[in-house]
């Protein structure tokens, strides 16, 4: 494996695996990253540790899941956790690298303690976007999302209006370097350019009183119609935001770093009822691209992967030691790989295998889906398989039991250090 070399990690806020066009999608939505997953390593099964973007992207950095309910969003919780933990981060660091971050998502800010191990992190989070999180009522939060969208600003910056802050770290950063991007062009309200539309037929303003509408209603899905017009300008968000590899891709070309694409989530679109990414783990919300070009390895990896192995692998991938609880996923795929949330002190897990999928806690009932034929989970088998939803069940509880152990073993070594 290669040594020393320049790292890009670039994650993408709520994109789902099936609408990239590297992945099947009817739609030329990836162009760019197509031609990467071509040439490069790309993931058919990438899972994420968890939904939404904190606690997934908590599981990328660290390797390991994030205990912390993902409507929590105190922030001192989260900033004990990350202490207690090392961060992708820190240990590129320790080793030499240069380490940059640049998004405008606040749910990792550094007020989650997102910074951790990071030299330099600018998250463009306002103190009104943290207070609408934490304290403000929906209606103010509404306001506070109007003024973004007019001013281009916050959680509604596009990607061209501090691509150059990023070049600028990359010029003046020392070798080897890390560089973490999220583009939130990909998180509701899906308002690309209008130059950049090759789908959505209404106008920015007229998705705006749409998105107000159905946030009214809770995130409920309307009828096709609508749904078909959410879709399309998701479709046209994607492809801005793939605009933003190919740019990067060309002038990063003589610093020759290797690139990581992930997502952190997904967004429903009507499959269960819901738009956005509620705190459920659904195919939609937790099955995710992931590619890795210019690193010596290419094809293609058909069984699950889990984003925790991420960190392990960017090691693995750079010939230094894993310090992660993880494992790294370049030798190929897991029978199966889990993701769990939190809402509140109940916790969801879903155990996933290339074919089948396993989720407990999520309703009154258990679920379990053949994806093989029943991709978006519209027929529950529970009942039919009863001995395959037995061994899942088994997974799922020595998955808890397990982190529980270790969750009481962290904390009472944490106490001894303090």
């Amino acid at each position: 494996m290669s040594k020393k070399r320049n790292i890009v990690l670039i994650t993408f806020d709520s994109l789902r695996a099936d609408h990239c066009s590297f992945m099947g999608y009817h739609r030329e939505t990836t162009s760019t990253i197509d031609k990467m997953a071509k040439r490069g390593l790309y993931f058919v099964n990438a899972i994420s540790s968890s939904v939404p973007t904190g606690p997934s992207m908590m599981g990328v950095f660290t390797g390991d899941y994030c205990p912390i309910a993902s409507d929590d969003f105190s922030g001192k919780r989260w900033r004990e956790e990350f202490r207690r933990k090392k961060t992708l981060a820190e240990v590129l660091s320790q080793r030499g690298y240069d380490t940059g971050a640049f998004h405008a998502n606040p749910y990792v800010s550094s007020f989650f303690g997102f910074s951790k191990g990071f030299k330099y992190f600018n998250d463009f989070v306002r103190e009104n976007e943290i207070r609408t999180l934490t304290t403000d009522s929906k209606i103010n939060a509404f306001f506070v999302s109007i003024r973004r969208l007019i001013k281009k600003e916050g959680t509604n910056i596009p990607w061209e209006k501090y691509y150059d802050r990023i070049l600028g770290w990359v010029e003046h950063a020392s070798r080897p370097y890390f560089l973490w991007v999220l583009l939130l062009d990909t998180h509701i309200p899906y308002l690309p350019p209008k130059e950049c539309r090759k789908w959505c037929k209404v106008n920015n303003w007229q998705l705006i009183y749409l998105f107000w509408k159905i946030q009214r209603r809770n995130w409920k899905c309307g009828g096709k119609a609508e749904i078909e017009k959410i879709r399309d300008a998701y479709n046209d968000a994607i492809h801005y935001a793939d605009r933003f590899i190919l740019k990067l891709w060309q002038d990063l070309e003589d610093d020759d770093p290797i690139f990581v694409i992930h997502a952190d989530h997904g967004d429903g679109l009507g499959e269960h009822g819901f738009y956005r990414h509620p705190i459920l783990l659904y195919e939609e919300l937790i099955h995710v691209p992931l590619v890795i070009y210019n690193a010596d390895v290419k094809g293609r990896i058909d069984k699950p992967v889990s984003l925790l192995g991420l960190a392990p692998t960017i090691l693995e991938l750079i010939g230094e030691e894993n310090e992660f609880p993880s494992e790294s996923f370049l030798h190929g795929g897991k029978d199966w790989v889990i993701s769990q949330v939190f809402e509140g002190e109940k916790r969801k897990v879903a155990i996933r295998t290339k074919e089948w999928k396993f989720i407990t806690g999520q309703k009154e009932e258990d679920e379990l889906y053949y994806l093989k034929e029943d991709p978006y989970e519209q027929k529950n088998v529970i009942n039919e398989y009863p001995e395959l939803a037995k061994e899942m069940r088994r997974i799922a509880e020595i998955h808890v039991k397990q982190e529980k152990e270790k969750r009481r073993i962290r904390e009472r070594i944490s106490r001894l250090e303090v």
